[in-house]
């Protein structure tokens, strides 16, 4: 059985990677009708390259538009399922951290990213798997634990920081 698999998006991020892509799309357009503009048969060479890396740029910054489109839906639906969804507990399917290296000039940036992937049964009885990304404490709280608490409202889940962390209160004492 093909089990649906949904990934937790923000709002915030899905706005912030369609203005960006705004951008990147605006540089290519003046990229392309500055090559245009100034095309010379003896440069011929270099101005068609600046428009395909134009073109890869447009296609590109659409695709970015699409994606933070989505990621603002998936956002909307996580904040109702934050408002409107009921306790239940989630079978912890995977949960991993991925070493990040970033160069921006010359300075050199490592850090992790905590993922946790979880089952759960949605409110009309079919298996689904969510993922999102968690802090690193929770990360270290949920090794070696097999339900993590999540909300569940419709068919979208979400992992419960406040109840987990009243769990991981009660743990301790």
């Amino acid at each position: 059985m093909e089990r649906k698999k949904f990934k937790r998006g923000t709002i915030n991020g899905g706005i912030a990677r369609i203005v960006i892509s705004f951008v990147a799309m605006a540089i290519a357009i003046i990229v392309l009708t500055s090559a245009i503009k100034t095309w010379d048969a003896e440069e011929a060479g270099g101005k068609i390259f600046m428009c395909i890396i134009a073109g890869i740029m447009l296609i590109a910054g659409v695709a970015f538009v699409v994606d933070g489109v989505k990621m603002i839906i998936d956002g909307q639906k996580s904040l109702e399922v934050s408002k409107k969804g009921h306790s239940e507990d989630g079978r912890i399917l995977d949960l991993f951290a991925t070493e990040v290296t970033e160069n921006n000039n010359g300075c050199v940036s490592h850090y992790t990213i905590y993922n946790l992937k979880f089952e759960y049964t949605d409110d009309s009885g079919k298996l689904c798997e969510s993922e999102e990304q968690v802090s690193e404490k929770v990360y270290s709280s949920l090794q070696g634990r097999s339900l993590c608490p999540i909300l569940v409202y419709g068919e979208r889940a979400i992992f419960d920081r406040k109840r987990f962390e009243g769990k991981d209160v009660e743990n301790k004492n």
